[in-house]
């Protein structure tokens, strides 16, 4: 048997097991949405359910490979020992139909390459060059997936899974605002609501002045921003899956310096506005306060 194929059936099990229980480990411990939008994850747990099983399927026939060459050498040896006498064939045939060594490695190689780049968290890791490279989205109709949820104009609708998350998310916030002073703090707000809100006037009135608390990462203003008081906060918008996401961002105005590296993550405490300005209606968050944070557990939105 040859070497080579002997190893590849044995790689082939070991790498369906290792991405079968990869994919379940990522799923359980709920890092999966990092890579993927929720509607996808149940598909891809299930995937690696399937691996798993393949992964004993592949063992199990590269074990009777290996069973049945076994007694193949040995019935060849049995017969060079006993001669002509009892029948036995003496040509011997070797097969060397798996492919070379160095193709098995250059190939495995290749298949545990993603796993690595998940590992080192490189997977989801954005540099202020992508976001220029893709461009800050700023208008919400530039998302393929909030198209529909800018043709609703009132709560009454569910426009999409992401304009719904999001109404519902405001909608609780507001009613608790109303209902109560100072002591319940800033109402929770991501980028991308005030996107929604830019086009969507019934939705921006539920929290329009209020005071507010964002999370996003910094990026420096570098046009369009004639006083020097005005950076961007964006988050990035997942479709589909990690490698489509697109940086959403609104404007932000504070007066005080900052020493606020580039894409890092800032909590922005301060009013949202939505003001005419070059002919349009933008969303504007006139901040009161900016610190650094931690990254969120979920740096995309939906």
């Amino acid at each position: 048997m040859n070497n080579s194929r002997s190893i590849q059936g044995f790689r082939d099990s070991l790498l369906l097991l290792l991405w079968g229980g990869f994919v379940l480990w990522l799923s359980f411990t709920g890092r999966l949405s990092i890579y993927l939008h929720p509607s996808l994850q149940p598909y891809t747990t299930a995937s690696g359910v399937v691996f798993l099983l393949l992964a004993l399927f592949v063992f199990r026939s590269y074990y009777s490979r290996m069973l049945g060459q076994a007694i193949s050498h040995q019935h060849h040896h049995e017969c060079e020992d006993h001669g002509h006498d009892h029948g036995c064939d003496h040509e011997y045939h070797h097969h060397n139909s798996g492919e070379g060594l160095g193709a098995l490695i250059f190939k495995t190689v290749l298949l545990l390459l993603p796993l690595a780049i998940i590992i080192s968290g490189k997977a989801t890791a954005y540099s202020i060059t992508t976001v220029q490279n893709r461009g800050v989205v700023d208008n919400i109709s530039k998302l393929p997936s909030a198209q529909s949820a800018v043709a609703s104009t009132s709560f009454s609708s569910v426009p999409s899974s992401a304009a719904s998350s999001t109404l519902a998310t405001i909608d609780s916030s507001a009613s608790l605002t109303s209902t109560t002073n100072a002591s319940v703090g800033p109402m929770p707000l991501q980028v991308i609501d005030m996107l929604y809100a830019v086009q969507m006037p019934s939705y921006r009135s539920e929290f329009e002045g209020k005071n507010v608390e964002l999370v996003g990462q910094y990026i420096p203003m570098n046009t369009g921003n004639p006083k020097g008081d005005r950076f961007q906060a964006i988050r990035m918008f997942m479709t589909c899956c990690a490698a489509d996401a697109k940086p959403v961002g609104v404007t932000v105005q504070y007066s005080k310096p900052l020493k606020v590296s580039e894409m890092g993550w800032v909590k922005i405490t301060g009013k949202p506005t939505f003001p005419m300005e070059g002919g349009k209606r933008t969303a504007l968050l006139e901040a009161t306060k900016v610190e650094e944070c931690p990254a969120p557990s979920e740096p995309f939105v939906y």
